[in-house]
């Protein structure tokens, strides 16, 4: 960071959130969520509703009294004879045989006629429909297995022949139809209208039913993409064969519309209850609509690429460029860290080029007597938020906003005001992508031979570096060699597509790879998606926790950050969520004093225990309201903004080293379920996370409609 960065650094002059004197009332620990030290723990304890009535107790219960018995009776423990009972005795223990005699009669073979012209039919049909489903389980068992062998090979990248593909696709496709038919005969029919069996019978038809019409409909049109986009061939070096795939944009399309059509029947077949479950049907359609989500997924994925790859991939000859930022997280922002080394990727016909890349220290500045610009395309939440500390025009603090396409634009405007020229979005990855990348690749090699392997990167550059090279151009060129060489690695050609292909998706899943495009199509298909990094602002209950650092040190590193979340629904839609973050600097001591730097106690040597300075942010659900706040188990009195609809709770907050810190926030959600948006922040440590009352999911979900 320059130094003009570090006097604008965010909170390096901001008072800090650390004083309280009455613990909020209601706080709590939010279950399952790491311990939270000092705030209140509620403990409620159900009274009983009914007492038990006094027993009265005046001597005892009343003596047992004895039968009066006529002279000559006996009496005795095996029960007594009356009047000479023996004869008596003898009647009764004969009279059920004399009964039996008289009452219980053989069936006559008319009856034996009638229930055999009953029970044949019955166990007729219950033989038929149990040997047909057997049948026809089998059959779809048989598919799946077949199904699961192809999938393998083509995930490896090994796509058979052309013929071989097909007959292998028209296999699966019978099997499926023969289960579907096995399941659909006039008999089977028939016997879903009865009572009891009638639902699973129908069930399982209608699941027959709709893996035959993914079979038929989808698994072609699969299979034709597959051929297409083999990953073998989509790739050769720096080259992507856009040819390949803009063929596949068709097939891919119709997949995905089959797959789509398999998930909406799928949700339309009855469980049938606990007979359902006892059969096995609700399991086997929760598994099947689980495969055909992570399938909708890729497709979809798949679908994305097909459609805006080749435009931003400079199909037809259009050269594209793209400002390459590498984060650093040990110094933290928004959506990873501050910018710690650039380049520009040429892109022309697939062809991949990138230009040298350069420490921050040779970021282009504006003029130091240039005015401070207003962004007219900055909405007003921003500015107010982000304002005072100039994210258009300051390389550290444009990514402040977890929103990317705006930061994306920021770092857009900013480089052609600062160099003249012109590009057509932005790609930012941060060292633990890079280390995914060299995972599947191979191990990068610095110009004095050093080898850096995949396990050892992430704290070479976030850590390390900082004590083994003290001049800060040194250091800067030392990360732009890191860079080069990691470049040079992924680009080598060694190891297959499919390894680096998955690399690239987990970067994306954890929010460490984004790209931005200042081609409004393509910016409108990116911001639905991992890869676009937006800031949702749909409405339901939504979390964002945000750290950033604001004393431009590098101690983000050693940061730790636990998070919880509970639900408690009330009537109308509406719900409280209390929420616990809980934030530990972990930092040794005898760091440099680089690491230690802070703005607001002079710069190096000032800050000899290590203490952190964190700007922290918790985003809620549009429409959301902050109820009470508590830091540390006191009172606590945080910041108020709006972004993107969304409530956004702050505060500047000092971490000693060593110590941990908690907030405790209870907020009024208008809009209770069904499910809780967690919007995560990529850090070196990711954070651990846990939630009640609510299912989790992610903000952005692919589908064939995107």
């Amino acid at each position: 960071m320059t130094a003009d960065e570090r006097r604008h650094a965010p909170g390096a002059s901001a008072p800090t959130a650390d004083e309280g004197a009455a613990v909020v009332e209601g706080a709590a620990v939010v279950e399952g969520a790491a311990v939270v030290e000092g705030a209140a723990v509620v403990e409620v304890t159900v009274p009983a509703q009914v007492s038990r009535a006094d027993v009265a107790s005046r001597g005892g219960p009343p003596p047992a009294r004895k039968m009066p018995t006529r002279p000559g009776a006996t009496g005795g423990d095996g029960g007594g004879a009356i009047d000479g009972g023996g004869a008596v005795v003898g009647r009764v223990a004969r009279w059920p045989r004399r009964f039996a005699r008289r009452f219980v009669r053989r069936p006559s073979r008319r009856a034996l006629l009638v229930g055999a012209c009953v029970l044949g039919p019955v166990l007729a049909l219950a033989g038929w429909i149990g040997v047909r489903g057997l049948l026809a389980h089998s059959e779809l068992n048989r598919a799946r297995a077949d199904i699961t062998r192809l999938q393998q090979r083509l995930l490896a990248g090994d796509v058979p022949a052309p013929a071989d593909l097909a007959a292998e696709v028209r296999r699966i496709s019978d099997r499926a139809h023969s289960a579907a038919d096995l399941t659909g005969d006039p008999v089977w029919s028939a016997a879903t209208y009865l009572p009891g069996v009638g639902c699973p019978l129908r069930s399982a038809h209608s699941l027959t039913v709709a893996v035959d019409g993914v079979a038929g409909g989808g698994l072609p049109a699969i299979a034709q993409a597959a051929g297409t986009l083999n990953p073998a061939s989509l790739r050769s070096g720096l080259t992507i064969n856009l040819t390949a795939l803009a063929r596949g944009k068709e097939p891919v399309a119709a997949a995905a519309a089959a797959v789509e059509r398999f998930r909406t029947a799928l949700a339309a077949v009855p469980d049938c209850g606990w007979l359902g479950r006892r059969l096995g049907l609700a399991p086997a359609r929760a598994t099947a609509a689980s495969q055909a989500t992570r399938l909708a997924g890729s497709l979809a994925g798949l679908k994305l690429a097909t459609e805006i790859g080749p435009p931003m991939l400079g199909a037809g000859g259009e050269a594209r460029r793209y400002l390459l930022i590498v984060q650093n997280p040990a110094e933290s922002r928004a959506n990873g860290g501050i910018i710690g080394g650039f380049g520009v990727l040429t892109v022309r016909n697939g062809e991949l080029s990138l230009d040298d890349i350069s420490g921050n220290g040779k970021l282009p500045q504006l003029p130091p007597d240039s005015t401070p610009r207003a962004d007219a395309r900055l909405p007003a939440d921003l500015a107010a938020r982000y304002g005072p500390y100039q994210p258009t025009d300051i390389w550290a603090n444009a990514n402040l906003t977890p929103d990317y396409p705006t930061a994306g634009r920021f770092y857009s405007d900013l480089y052609k005001r600062t160099t003249g020229i012109d590009v057509d979005g932005t790609v930012s990855i941060d060292p633990t992508a890079l280390s995914y990348l060299l995972a599947a690749t191979t191990p990068a090699v610095m110009p004095d031979g050093r080898v850096i392997k995949a396990g050892d990167l992430v704290r070479l550059v976030e850590s390390d570096a900082y004590a083994l090279i003290s001049d800060t151009n040194e250091r800067d060129q030392f990360f732009a060699d890191v860079g080069k060489s990691v470049y040079r690695a992924v680009t080598s050609g060694v190891g297959g597509t499919p390894k680096l292909l998955e690399a690239l998706g987990r970067a994306t899943g954890e929010g460490r790879l984004l790209v931005s495009s200042d081609h409004v199509e393509e910016q409108g298909i990116l911001s639905t998606t991992p890869l676009g990094g937006a800031l949702p602002s749909a409405p339901g209950p939504f979390l964002a926790v945000v750290t950033q650092n604001a004393a431009a040190s590098k101690l983000d590193f050693w940061m730790r950050r636990a998070v919880g979340y509970r639900m408690d629904p009330a009537p109308g839609g509406g719900g409280v969520a209390t929420i616990a973050v809980q934030l530990l600097n972990d930092a040794p001591a005898g760091l440099p004093e680089y690491v230690r730097y802070r703005l607001d106690r002079g710069g190096p040597g000032g800050n000899p225990d290590a203490q952190n300075q964190v700007w922290l942010s918790v985003y809620t659900g549009v429409g959301s309201r902050l109820l009470g706040a508590a830091l540390d188990g006191k009172r606590a009195l945080p910041v108020n903004d709006i972004e993107r609809g969304h409530s956004v709770v702050s505060m500047f907050l000092p971490l000693d080293r060593g110590r941990t810190r908690t907030l405790v926030l209870r907020v009024w959600e208008p809009v209770a379920g069904p499910a809780l948006t967690v919007r995560t922040q990529p850090l070196v440590t990711p954070e651990s996370f846990a939630v009640a009352g609510l299912p989790a999911r992610p903000p952005w979900s692919l589908t064939a409609s995107k």
